[in-house]
């Protein structure tokens, strides 16, 4: 396989490991140390909807290289790396939802779920980085 080829999915990948590490140790942390609850919240509507819509160009790009590129398997991982940035992207506006309308157990709930899809994309893009470097 074209080193290039492998170059350029192990890019997707790792930068998809860099967003997620940017936001969960970062950002996070920082938020409600350093703003009020308000504008903590006000600052955390804006950044996720473009966490998860990053993550989920940068997934599609991999599926892209990976059809074009790679086994069947590597696509059905892509496929999976997708779906769940698409739908932390999607659950963000419900999330938001319940806070507002303190349904705090559905908001815990859905909060969770987010924290759930990260680790799936992170752990699919950990075993993809190594996939690729063995190929």
């Amino acid at each position: 396989m074209d080193t290039l080829i492998i170059s350029l999915l192990i890019l997707c990948y790792s930068l998809v490991l860099g967003i997620i590490f940017a936001q969960v140790l970062l950002t996070a942390p920082v938020v409600f140390k350093v703003l009020d609850d308000q504008n903590a919240s006000k600052f955390l509507r804006k950044i996720f909807p473009r966490y998860y819509l990053l993550l989920l160009l940068i997934t599609l790009l991999a599926l892209l290289i990976s059809y074009l590129f790679f086994e069947i398997f590597d696509v059905y991982i892509a496929i999976v790396a997708v779906f769940f940035s698409f739908f932390g992207y999607i659950i963000i506006p419900l999330t938001n939802s319940a806070r507002d309308r303190g349904w705090d157990n559905l908001f815990k709930w859905l909060h969770n779920l987010s924290v759930f899809n990260t680790v799936v994309i992170m752990a699919i893009a950990i075993v993809q980085i190594f996939r690729a470097t063995t190929l």
